[in-house]
């Protein structure tokens, strides 16, 4: 066989294995984003999700990060991706408030698709306070 021949076969199996990579292993990595709508803790309005920064592991099980707001609220999230396809993952879990006392307030639920592919993500949050709509996020990887 030819050394041409050789080069082109072996050039073919690194772009098959290139391929034969799941698709799904992009959505591990560091998703950052934006948010709208606000909720009303007593005493006081905050924006959740204003803007967030959160990562998923490698093991594409969890989504966990921080969120704050303009007027320097600020707390938690954590969920656990329950549906996972090469194109898209699902989402589902709690953000919680950081009190100033030092404690950590459940604020509410939210839900997250990611949409691999695209590189962005969307959703929408609920809150156990008052709730001024649209209480929604969206987002883009930021970092692999």
């Amino acid at each position: 066989m030819s050394n041409s021949k050789k080069l082109l076969i072996a050039a073919l199996a690194v772009i098959f294995l290139a391929g034969a990579t799941p698709l799904a292993a992009q959505l591990a990595g560091v998703w950052a984003g934006t948010g709208e709508g606000c909720c009303s803790p007593p005493g006081t309005t905050i924006y959740p999700w204003q803007t967030w920064k959160g990562e998923i592991p490698n093991s594409q099980d969890v989504f966990s990060g921080k969120w704050w707001d303009a007027d320097s609220n600020r707390g938690t999230f954590h969920g656990k991706i329950i549906i996972s396809s090469v194109t898209e993952a699902y989402c589902e879990g709690i953000w919680n408030l950081d009190d100033p006392s030092g404690a950590s307030i459940i604020g509410g639920d939210f839900k997250m698709t990611f949409y691999i592919l695209e590189g962005t993500c969307e959703g929408t949050w609920i809150s156990i306070w008052p709730t001024a709509l649209p209480a929604t996020m969206r987002g883009w990887k930021v970092e692999p």
